[in-house]
């Protein structure tokens, strides 16, 4: 009989775990049952048929033992071994289903928060603090792409993210941001020749190793020979490489560079073999510093001219309030109010709410006259100020804005004279 359970066990191993899977694969193990039940009945069929057959032959058997007078008692013993042979046949194994379920994704909740904070507008200060806690979270922002991890160069600095995509740094853009290898970086444009950093975050103190050596602010000498060299930098420290005193010599082809001139040199930091000259880079060759004796220097601004009065008044220290809306040219009317001997309080006439009358009466209370700017106030400011006028030494009105309204206005409230000229 064939063994359908094979078929079943291979049917299950590829299976997956989603609602339509298991009904299609539930289908076809039916059908497979179906058709080993058609097979058994077929080969129970046949095993019938075989004791049919058997028990004629044990018939014959028996008639030609009575014959010859054999002992038939053997012949039942026979027959029990067929029937028990045939009860054999007919049992049909126990088919075991075992379902085994896919392995559930497990959703890693810290990278979910890495990528909340680095996607995150403004400093990285909660993610930098976070890191120095756990140094360890570190190295977990290398596996979104985004990230790049900053490898230092001899020149400039490459950066790599997890599919190996390599973004390129020059030295001028090292002085900037002034990476350490190791660190991580988030750019902008990253598929463009000019990537921009838009963050980086240092790698912790303590997980940090070097991998390039900088000898900063190196002078440019000429040797004995008439060579340029480096041996010291601006503070007199010597060059040391690889713990023995090192005397870099420029190439010839080296651009921009002289006598006098200061450099950035950098090598590697592991050393290979015994270090060679060509195993260090000028990095940065520092911009000279161009005097110009010969700028003619900034005139001084001239000062802007003060007030002239149109108008010969003395305000002998009296106080004059401005009611003007938004308290425009504050400077402008104080600066007349001033060159006639005076102070100046103003009001904004648009500021007030409620009681207008009882605002202006408090705000105004300092003041000796009152002028109001007929064009910069509104009608309860006008209604306001006419009940409480009478508080105070003189009171005016300016049709605008005009210095020379404000000014005229002034010496009426001054003189006692009418508030309003008509045909200003």
């Amino acid at each position: 009989m064939y063994d359908y359970r094979e078929d079943i066990k291979q049917l299950l191993n590829v299976t997956g775990n989603t609602h339509n899977e298991l009904k299609i694969a539930a289908e076809a193990i039916r059908v497979i049952l179906k058709i080993a039940e058609k097979n058994g009945n077929e080969q129970q069929q046949t095993v019938s048929e075989s004791e049919e057959e058997q028990k004629d032959d044990q018939s014959e058997q028996t008639a030609q033992l009575k014959t010859n007078k054999v002992d038939v008692k053997t012949v039942p013993e026979q027959k029990s071994d067929l029937v028990q042979e045939t009860t054999v046949a007919k049992e049909e194994p126990e088919l075991q289903i075992e379902v085994t379920k896919r392995p559930t994704l497990k959703i890693d909740r810290t990278l979910q928060t890495l990528q909340t904070m680095l996607t995150a507008k403004g400093d990285s200060k909660a993610l930098e603090a976070w890191i120095k806690k756990e140094p360890q979270i570190f190295e977990k922002l290398f596996e979104m792409v985004m990230v790049y991890k900053v490898s230092t160069r001899r020149m400039g600095f490459k950066a790599y993210n997890k599919n190996n995509k390599e973004l390129k740094f020059n030295e001028f853009i090292r002085n900037q941001y002034n990476p350490r290898n190791g660190d991580a970086i988030i750019v902008n444009n990253a598929h463009s020749d000019t990537p921009r950093i838009v963050k980086l975050i240092r790698r912790p103190d303590e997980l940090y190793v070097p991998n390039t050596i900088t000898f900063d602010q190196g002078v440019v000498e000429m040797n004995d020979e008439g060579k340029l060299v480096v041996e010291h930098d601006v503070n007199g420290h010597e060059l040391v490489v690889d713990g023995r005193i090192f005397t870099y010599k420029v190439p010839l082809q080296a651009f921009n560079v002289k006598e006098g001139s200061l450099v950035r040199l950098r090598w590697y930091a592991r050393p290979r073999g015994i270090r060679l000259n060509d195993d260090i880079s000028i990095a940065w060759v520092y911009p000279e510093k161009h005097e110009h004796p010969n700028v003619t220097p900034k005139k001084e601004s001239t000062p802007k001219a003060t007030f002239k009065p149109a108008i010969e008044f003395d305000l002998a220290g009296k106080t004059v309030g401005i009611v003007v809306g938004r308290e425009l040219y504050r400077d402008k009317y104080e600066e007349i109010i001033k060159a006639h001997g005076g102070e100046m309080i103003m009001v904004d006439a648009f500021y007030h709410r409620r009681d207008p009358e009882r605002y202006f009466a408090r705000r105004l209370s300092g003041a000796d006259y009152i002028v109001m700017v007929q064009n910069q106030n509104k009608h309860n400011t006008s209604y306001a100020l006419a009940k409480i006028k009478d508080q105070f030494e003189g009171f005016a009105v300016a049709k605008n804005l005009t210095g020379i309204q404000v000014e005229q206005a002034i010496y009426r409230a001054y003189k006692g004279l009418p508030a309003f000229v008509t045909g200003q």
